[in-house]
């Protein structure tokens, strides 16, 4: 089943406005050199490559500088620790002749798995896991977005989609090749794209197409030439035959019987392709156009929704120059000028998962690990709910976050937090000066909000925590401070402003 051409069956999106003009080339990929040259600028580092809002993470990017902070995120990105493989990991679904009593034994501990693994990614996203690292997660999210499964569609075996995940952290910055060409093969993706149902005289196309379309370089370049047609598609599935997903293993298994072993010609080269040796050729033949599809999908990612064009060619010379690693392009991009300039500081719209990882994490980090299920239930209320993406083609994001119906999904899932969090003594009593009013809405706007807030929003929430008494009467232990204090934090989460990162 052809589950792309599926998509036609679902009613259009909601129209949304022109999508906005690419920011300013603003010295492109040039280091932003010494010190930072405005007070926005180190916090925008680290909401660009976390997830909330950190006053201690944000001091030391002060103190080191944009290129230092920079190389030390992504160093700590690769060393960051794994937890010990858990062992739902190798859980294998019993034969349909096992006992029910053994059956359900599975579907509980399987359960049991699937749930780990989902709360996983939020406790893992704020660093709360493996000594971990949230620019790592931030990089592993976005190749789920661009190389995604949907475990609906993998028969909801934890193994498979523990591999999968357990992949793309691992690879998240290394060669963008070998992610790809391992993903390929792992038991996930054979079932999600019928892989395992490729085989010599009956080759389905899914996987191939796919890979060309969505996960490598895109049906066109930054030209506009077409990178491959129809039977470079047909010819590549083809070389791709014979790998399957057995049951009783939590690998793939290449089967020669199933492999067309018949040469095959893709972009105009003939020869006895087989998986590893069609992806050498793709990476070959097809090296700039694939260079410059990923530095799109980073600059996206890290930078702005609408590419500028320039900066993502010299972001793929980059690319090219390292072998299609990810490590050195992350650092160039997020060390450049561009990256810190006016049009690209504030302009993206946070994620429902940044949403409500980030909140959490903002106001409350050792609730995390309590409200971790909450916030992937909320993200995916509001449109994003990690290994269930909508399709094939990930999350279009952008614009497309804020529907009629996200928005009201959004505030709900600040009131939830908002409601739920111990946010007096973890964020309120942690700011620069707890009782100066003034201060706080200072400080409390800062946290959540990426862009400047009016005077008009900040005299507005300063009279929401108060609540009539005169200033100087303000304190943060008092009995009815806890109710005032969630309400201006709930007055600033409903700002327009705060959907920005």
């Amino acid at each position: 089943m052809d589950r792309r051409r599926l998509l036609t069956l679902r009613p259009d999106p909601e129209p949304i406005s022109p999508p906005p003009l690419p920011p300013p080339y603003a010295g492109g990929l040039a280091p932003l050199e010494g010190a930072f040259e405005t007070d926005r600028q180190p916090e925008h580092l680290w909401r660009r490559t976390a997830f909330g809002f950190n006053a201690a993470a944000v001091a030391r990017i002060v103190q080191d500088g944009p290129g230092a902070s920079v190389r030390r995120l992504v160093r700590d990105a690769l060393e960051a620790g794994f937890a010990p493989r858990p062992s739902w990991a190798d859980l294998l679904r019993p034969p349909n002749s096992a006992p029910q009593a053994e059956q359900r034994a599975w579907q509980m501990a399987n359960r049991a798995g699937l749930n780990e693994l989902r709360d996983s990614f939020a406790l893992e996203a704020w660093g709360a896991r493996d000594a971990g690292s949230p620019l790592r997660e931030r990089v592993a999210l976005l190749w789920h977005s661009v190389i995604p499964i949907d475990t609906r569609e993998t028969g909801n075996r934890a193994h498979r989609n523990y591999e999968y995940w357990s992949l793309l952290r691992r690879r998240a910055f290394g060669r963008y090749d070998e992610m790809v060409r391992e993903i390929g093969r792992t038991q996930a993706m054979l079932v999600y794209l019928n892989g395992n149902q490729n085989r010599v005289g009956r080759p389905n196309e899914n996987y191939a197409r796919e890979l060309l379309e969505l996960f490598t370089m895109g049906i066109t370049d930054l030209e506009g030439r077409a990178n491959y047609t129809q039977q470079d598609v047909t010819e590549l599935s083809r070389a791709l035959t014979g790998w399957t997903a057995p049951r009783d293993s939590v690998e793939a298994a290449f089967n020669p019987r199933r492999f067309d072993s018949e040469p095959k010609t893709v972009f105009g080269v003939t020869a006895d392709l087989d998986y590893d040796s069609a992806h050498d050729l793709i990476f070959r033949e097809r090296r700039r156009p694939i260079a410059e599809y990923v530095a799109g999908r980073l600059y996206r990612e890290f930078v702005h929704d609408v590419p500028n064009v320039r900066v993502v060619a010299e972001l793929a010379d980059v690319l090219e120059g390292a072998d299609l690693e990810v490590a050195p392009a992350v650092t160039a991009l997020l060390s450049s000028r561009h990256f810190f300039s006016d049009g690209v500081v504030g302009a993206k719209l946070r994620s429902p998962f940044e949403h409500a990882v980030g909140l959490i994490g903002t106001l409350a980090p050792s609730d995390l690990e309590r409200q971790a299920s909450r916030a992937l239930n909320r993200s995916r209320e509001a449109g994003q709910h990690p290994l269930f993406p909508p399709d094939v083609s990930g999350w279009d994001g952008g614009r497309r976050w804020l529907d009629t119906s996200a928005l009201p999904a959004r505030w709900d899932t600040s009131d939830l937090i908002l409601n739920r969090s111990s946010i007096i003594d973890e964020f309120v009593l942690g700011l620069s000066d707890p009782y100066d009013p003034y201060a706080v809405i200072e400080d409390a706007a800062a946290a959540l909000i990426a862009v400047p807030v009016s005077d008009a929003d900040r005299t507005q929430a300063l009279e929401v925590l108060l609540s009539g008494i005169p200033d100087y009467e303000w304190d943060p232990t008092a009995a009815t401070a806890p109710g005032r204090i969630r309400a201006t934090l709930r007055f600033l989460a409903r700002l327009p402003e705060f959907q920005l990162t």
